[in-house]
């Protein structure tokens, strides 16, 4: 009777947002290496509820650290459990979610190795869980490309709805709890890493800044339910939101585009603090590198949210910093809704480089935005459908590759290219001697 009682209140005493719940739990598997990992659980307040992990060979390990975030106004809270001391890659572990001594909910992980010669991941944007008969094909599109890592960029909860801005931060964490109640990719049974930073509707004010009344709480709701609770060797968290991933000899910056941004204008984009942590970051790693926005770098030639369109003075004094630098990045954005792929020559960065934009998962599209809008770096856009990036990219000699494929709701290609970075910086790196050299070329890219 109790593990009956249980699942009525899984299923019946959240806020009512008029979208679809799923049944048991909530569970995303977040930061992860060889010998980590960290899941958040979303489970009813006052949950007694126990976690586990079973090795593959059948051994059982109690978690190392966690924690319980809850708020007096809401029926629902997040456990955060993190695993440490294990071992085993490219085998399978099992994570059990147990409530009185019952199981309640059961899923299979791995654990992430950075030797390897290729990273294959999965960049999507704008998940508006009011477009459920949209949602399910997509996440399990995305489960198709067997993705070693999901990075989730932006407009992941559409807090703000109808509102340009919540005032309630009661409200706030309840549109996040219906989001990880609505949505499959929180109950899919093989559980991928998954990394996030967000936008103006994660933030819970639209378009917004600096001023906005609930940065703080906004932050803390953010951090509880995308980013990991606990110390692990490949994540450095930065200011606001922000944080490094280093996978596989490559950074990931993700860049909070809300916590610190003025009015349009004269002020700052990203903010002076955080721009020169992520630019410190290039110049001292020299490791390959994302840098990663809710919203386009690029975007002067449109009317919509970018850096450059907002801020313009600050994004060219970024342009000049970043070109003094010889560390080879490209920049990946969301928001959009519409997929595109820009390429910059080499007289404007010091290196040639791309802008990779992807939106949305599943939410409004905009056919002819594309033809509408003229960029002057584009390559190659797609406004009509709903879309994901699966990305593969490798690392070698004097080379940095990356192959991606835009894909619909239905797994179906959309566009892809091959792109190949050359850069002296890439000489210095030490590859695992199972990599073939190729001979130092120009960048390009091609048709598949």
């Amino acid at each position: 009777m109790k593990i009956l009682f249980l699942l009525l209140v899984l299923a019946s005493c959240a806020h009512n947002s008029g979208t679809p719940h799923k049944e048991g739990a909530s569970i995303l598997q977040l930061a992860t290496n060889e010998t980590s990992t960290e899941f958040n659980v979303l489970l009813p307040r006052g949950s007694a509820a126990e976690f586990i992990v079973v090795r593959p060979n059948g051994e059982t390990v109690v978690p190392t650290s966690k924690q319980i975030v809850e708020r007096a106004s809401s029926d629902w809270a997040m456990h955060q459990v993190q695993f440490s001391g294990l071992s085993g890659i490219n085998e399978d572990f099992q994570f059990i979610v147990k409530s009185q001594g019952r199981v309640i909910d059961q899923r299979t992980f791995r654990l992430f190795s950075n030797q390897g010669e290729r990273l294959r991941f999965v960049v999507g944007a704008c998940s508006d869980i009011r477009q459920s008969q949209h949602q399910a094909k997509m996440w399990a599109s995305v489960a198709a490309q067997n993705p070693e890592w999901v990075f989730l960029i932006g407009d992941n909860v559409y807090a703000a709805q109808d509102e340009k801005e919540i005032s309630d931060p009661a409200l706030l964490w309840e549109r996040y709890v219906d989001h990880r109640r609505a949505l499959d990719v929180y109950r899919w049974k093989k559980l991928v890493p998954v990394h996030s930073i967000w936008d103006d509707n994660d933030y819970g004010q639209k378009d917004g800044g600096a001023s906005y009344a609930l940065r703080d709480e906004a932050q803390a709701i953010f951090k509880t339910f995308f980013l990991p609770a606990f110390p692990i060797d490949n994540v450095v968290p930065g200011p606001g939101v922000a944080s490094r991933l280093q996978l596989r000899g490559m950074h990931f910056a993700f860049l909070d585009d809300r916590s610190f941004r003025d009015p349009p204008g004269e002020g700052e984009h990203f903010g002076l603090e955080q721009e020169a942590w992520a630019l410190n970051a290039l110049k001292t790693s020299q490791l390959p590198t994302w840098l990663i926005s809710g919203d386009q770098f690029f975007g002067g030639y449109h009317k919509y949210e970018s850096y450059e369109g907002k801020h313009p003075r600050s994004f060219e004094n970024f342009l000049k910093q970043l070109k003094e630098i010889p560390t080879p990045f490209v920049f990946v954005s969301g928001d959009r809704h519409m997929t595109e792929l820009m390429q910059f020559p080499r007289a404007l960065l010091g290196q040639l480089s791309f802008e990779l934009t992807t939106s949305p998962l599943h939410g409004n599209i905009y056919p002819g935005t594309a033809a509408t809008d003229e960029n002057p770096w584009r390559v190659v856009a797609q406004d009509g459908s709903l879309n994901f990036l699966a990305i593969e990219t490798w690392l070698e000699e004097s080379s940095w590759n990356v192959h991606l494929v835009s894909r619909s709701e239905l797994g179906v290609e959309l566009f892809s290219r091959q792109l190949s970075l050359t850069t002296e910086a890439l000489k210095d790196f030490t590859i695992e001697k199972r990599q073939k050299r190729r001979k130092y070329r120009r960048a390009r890219w091609r048709r598949r």
